[in-house]
């Protein structure tokens, strides 16, 4: 069997496995469900198996010699480890992840079939994408096997869509290996996959149904066949370049932002190797040229396909007023200071997702670019980081870390070719060997943290805790409902607003609230929350607090040092912060 049907195997293997022990407990795992999760992995088992098939060709035209394609397997066995590594993090009724898309949101799609007019402020792709395994689980209600709905059953296609995820995360790598053989040749290239792999917003998206690592996977495969055309590609290279950019907006819609200069400098890069008395003419015959054509013309058919123009135009087209309509995100308002003040904060994040040790090792990549003439050609990459920030960043004036993915994907390839540099120029000293090895040390502890914290979240203990004290008529209020913990029968669950009426109505017998998020309820403009949060601080609503539980996380898991993760307000720059909040359980009073 070749290595990458072995991952594919493997892959869809755990899926399956995996998703029945990640069910919420105590519910039992019945044979109705099993067969649905078995049914979802064997759709998925195809088209995984094709394009895992299809990915190592293209690894094995590039890199002939199996040693380098040894070191990607080994890389892409620590991916897959550390990807799996706390999937089942949050597979509740209600996800812990924002904007991670939802069982009932892809069964919508399935059930309207391929017209109806659906739409959603998401692109259709990847929806038709997760509809391979939930299809299993119509079938599986349709013909009587399972009963409709259950929280089991949203958990196991939650966590087959998630599976999804870590498939095309796998996929982004081999994407980075093949940019990196472009730009460095195979003998290293496994570097620059190794540190897209150890950033922990890769590692937090790559195992979650949301859309950023999917779009990034079909973005990645863009970079390998924009890399081929500045290198002199033949006309298939122009096509696939157009499939994949199409692929990567049709799965999200921000991914416009971050290949627009990128098709603005292939039509530069290929006007440049014409021959004309002008640079207009030159510019001239590159705009018609055949290969541009093909780009465009598959770039467009590609789009209208994933898009599902042909069978639902009316979805589209609403789907992008819907887009228009969303005017909330701003951060500052249109002034010069802003702009300065926006690009700031997007080197900041591009810090915070490295860390520092390969935040100073992708720098060096950049100026190693900027100094060695042979490798100046390396800079046309960055047309992607200042694509987005012009095309989307100052549009919207807003900026994240998932919505720089594609950036990181650049600046990690930066660094992988860095790494590269310190590992050959001395050969025979060991420093900068040390220094890479220690390095990429500290990137694994700074990635794997974000695991760690999924997977000792406070949640867990707080359900557990409840758990142990209640009993049936045992009402659990959840304040504002958001991110909030599993609560097991018999005790029944009242999500209240963030009133003091809404929690007496409950009459609870404990009130549960996620102090990072209760940050809303204070800075809202309504004094409801204030007052709420003074009556649960003082025992006004006669429940006094019982637990502040936040889980304690090892001395080296240093992504509990940065800002983001030590503050107890929610972030403005990233969503990781989710995870792991402080949580507080307040009871019934006995007096």
């Amino acid at each position: 069997m070749r290595r990458a049907e072995l991952f594919a195997v493997v892959g869809l293997a755990a899926a399956s496995g995996v998703a029945a022990w990640a069910l919420p407990r105590p519910a039992p795992i019945s044979i109705a469900l099993i067969i649905p999760i078995l049914w979802g992995a064997l759709f998925l088992y195809l088209p995984v198996r094709v394009a895992s098939w299809w990915c190592w060709r293209q690894v094995e035209s590039a890199a002939p010699n199996a040693e380098d394609r040894r070191a990607l397997a080994l890389v892409l066995a620590l991916g897959f480890g550390l990807l799996i590594w706390g999937i089942d993090w949050g597979l509740a009724s209600r996800s812990w992840a924002p904007d991670e898309l939802r069982a009932d949101w892809v069964r919508d799609v399935l059930d309207r079939g391929l017209s109806s007019g659906w739409y959603d402020k998401y692109p259709w792709l990847h929806y038709a994408i997760l509809g391979i395994p939930a299809s299993a689980f119509e079938l599986a209600e349709r013909v009587g096997i399972l009963a409709p709905g259950g929280a089991a059953a949203w958990s196991a296609q939650l966590f087959l869509m998630r599976a999804v995820s870590v498939v095309m995360g796998l996929g982004t790598l081999v994407a980075a290996f093949l940019c990196a053989v472009e730009l460095m040749g195979a003998r290293h290239a496994v570097l620059a996959p190794l540190v897209l792999l150890l950033t922990p917003v890769f590692l937090y998206y790559g195992k979650l149904a949301n859309l950023d690592v999917p779009s990034l996977c079909w973005f990645g495969w863009a970079m390998v066949a924009f890399l081929r055309v500045l290198r002199g590609g033949v006309t298939r290279d122009y096509i696939w370049l157009g499939i994949a950019a199409a692929g990567s907006i049709a799965t999200k819609d921000q991914a416009y932002a971050s290949l627009g200069l990128a098709g603005v400098a292939v039509v530069v890069v290929t006007a440049r190797r014409l021959e004309a008395q002008t640079w207009w003419q030159k510019l001239g015959k590159a705009i018609v040229d055949r290969r541009i054509a093909a780009a465009a013309a598959s770039s467009v058919l590609a789009f209208a396909a994933f898009s599902n123009l042909l069978f639902n135009f009316a979805g589209f087209v609403s789907h992008v007023k819907l887009l228009l309509t969303h005017d909330y995100l701003g951060w500052l308002p249109r002034e010069p200071a802003s702009y300065l003040s926006l690009a700031g904060s997007t080197l900041s994040i591009f810090r915070w997702v490295f860390g520092w040790p390969l935040s100073a090792v992708a720098a060096l990549g950049i100026l190693g670019a900027v100094v060695r003439r042979e490798r100046r050609w390396h800079l046309w990459l960055l047309a992607v980081p200042f694509s987005f920030y012009l095309l989307f960043t100052c549009v919207t004036m807003y900026v994240t870390d998932r919505f720089l993915l594609g950036g990181i994907f650049v600046l990690a390839l930066f660094a992988g070719t860095a790494c590269r540099d310190l590992i050959t120029a001395a050969r025979w000293q060991p420093i900068p060997r040390l220094a890479v090895a220690a390095t990429c040390t500290y990137a694994l502890a700074y990635a794997a943290s974000i695991n760690v914290m999924m997977n000792t979240d406070a949640r867990h203990v707080v359900r557990r805790w409840i758990a142990e004290r209640a009993g049936p008529g045992t009402v659990v209020a959840i304040v504002g409902g958001a991110y909030a913990p599993v609560i097991d029968p018999p005790a029944r669950v009242a999500v209240v607003n963030p009133t003091v009426e809404a929690v007496e109505a409950a009459a609870p017998d404990f009130v549960v609230l996620n102090a990072r998020y209760a940050e809303r309820f204070e800075a809202d403009r309504s004094p409801d929350g204030r007052v709420l949060m003074k009556a649960l601080e003082t025992g006004a609503l006669g429940v006094d607090e019982a637990l502040r539980y936040r889980a304690p996380m090892p001395a080296w898991a240093v992504l509990q040092y940065e800002r983001p993760m030590r503050s107890t307000a929610e972030s403005l720059i990233t969503n990781l912060d989710k995870v792991n909040p402080e949580m507080v359980v307040y009871r019934r009073s006995r007096r």
